[in-house]
């Protein structure tokens, strides 16, 4: 074998190398790390150089992907357009009145009181274990301070819940967005465990 066709052997060995790294690559999963990117860098205002972030954020992630390729997720996402929508919505609307809510308690006279309140989750998902925990730290007010998997619980701390009905209404937020979570991106499977679980849906959106 000549040193020319040595050469084009190793191209196309690299270039298959390449695209079997890019066949890796899990679009859903790098939209998470973006997500996280964002929020990193306090990329949720509407400015343009959130746009930046974001671009910047997902090729970031790819390129980590590329580098560290990660086992699939099974069964993964399974995108519904409308419960999506819905989602998308509740969580804008969520972060618009939980600030002002934030800014109310921060400047109120007295102490702000808070509360670590435990949410069970109604399905056995990591995926959507790890997006409602995501999706709860979004809204101002709220951080997640431990998941037990094992228990299938979040441990979330919530800003002015100094009583009952306050605690009452941190745990059931949590609950509302894990069922938007699961009707938007859940499998068939998770969303027929959330209403077995929940059947007379108290929690509302």
């Amino acid at each position: 074998m000549t040193a020319q066709n040595v050469g084009k052997a190793g191209k196309r060995a690299g270039a298959t190398a390449l695209r079997r790294r890019l066949g890796k690559v899990q679009i859903p999963v790098a939209l998470g790390m973006t997500l996280v990117w964002l929020l990193l860098f306090n990329g949720f205002q509407w400015r343009w150089e959130s746009l930046g972030l974001f671009v910047l954020g997902f090729l970031v992630s790819v390129a980590i992907m590329l580098v560290f390729p990660l086992p699939p997720i099974t069964p993964g996402f399974r995108l519904h357009p409308l419960p999506l929508a819905h989602l998308v919505l509740h969580i804008i609307g969520k972060m618009f009145t939980a600030s002002f809510r934030v800014t109310a308690q921060v400047f109120s006279p007295g102490e702000v009181r808070s509360s670590v309140v435990a949410v069970p989750m109604r399905t056995q998902s990591d995926l959507m274990l790890v997006c409602t925990a995501i999706a709860s730290s979004i809204i101002p007010g709220t951080v997640i301070v431990e998941v037990s998997r094992d228990e299938w619980i979040l441990y979330v701390h919530v800003l002015g819940a100094a009583d009952d009905a306050g605690i009452e209404e941190g745990v059931r937020d949590v609950m509302v967005l894990e069922r938007l979570l699961v009707r938007a991106l859940g499998t068939r499977e998770d969303i027929e465990t959330l209403e077995a679980a929940s059947p007379s849906g108290k929690e509302s959106a």
